[in-house]
């Protein structure tokens, strides 16, 4: 009897560097030539997996978000992760803006994934489960053929190939 394989097919960031990212933002807000003076607050919510920036709008917003871009960067955390909203005005020539930080694979994106799959006629099988993606064969170079495939391709959302198994 043949070994099945499988692996998943995941979109999530790694939670520790993100947060070494944001606090690395945060010192060089305070430290920065440009920055001093400027009242900035950097506000992180784990639950809602929101990062909220709130500075004087113009050139510090922008370079305030370079700089979240960067250090994000640095620590290997996709840019794709990041989702970056219209900066709303809230007085005293401030803005605000909420970056959300997606993790999960949106169940469309989760059918095209599995439908382009299909589409290469390869020997595997996948299946969404929640927000990841079981891929499973019972040949392992199939199974890499796949991982290749998806490389090649844009989904629009970073991937990672977690969980590799035989059983």
């Amino acid at each position: 009897m043949a070994k099945d394989s499988s692996f998943d097919i995941v979109s999530e960031p790694d939670w520790s560097e993100v947060l070494n990212a944001i606090d690395q933002t945060r010192r060089e807000a305070n430290t920065r030539y440009d920055f001093r003076g400027q009242e900035i607050q950097i506000d992180y919510d784990q639950t809602r997996r929101v990062i909220t920036l709130d500075a004087p709008e113009g050139m510090v917003m922008d370079a305030l978000k370079t700089v979240l871009g960067e250090k994000m960067a640095r620590r290997q955390v996709s840019l794709r992760f990041l989702e970056f909203h219209p900066a709303e005005s809230h007085g005293m020539a401030r803005q605000r803006v909420a970056v959300n930080i997606k993790a999960g694979i949106a169940t469309d994106v989760a059918k095209k994934i599995q439908k382009a799959i299909r589409g290469q006629k390869m020997k595997v099988d996948a299946q969404i489960q929640g927000d990841a993606i079981r891929v499973s064969g019972k040949n392992r170079d199939d199974l890499q053929a796949a991982i290749q495939f998806l490389k090649s391709q844009d989904f629009g959302i970073e991937l990672m190939f977690t969980n590799y198994r035989t059983t």
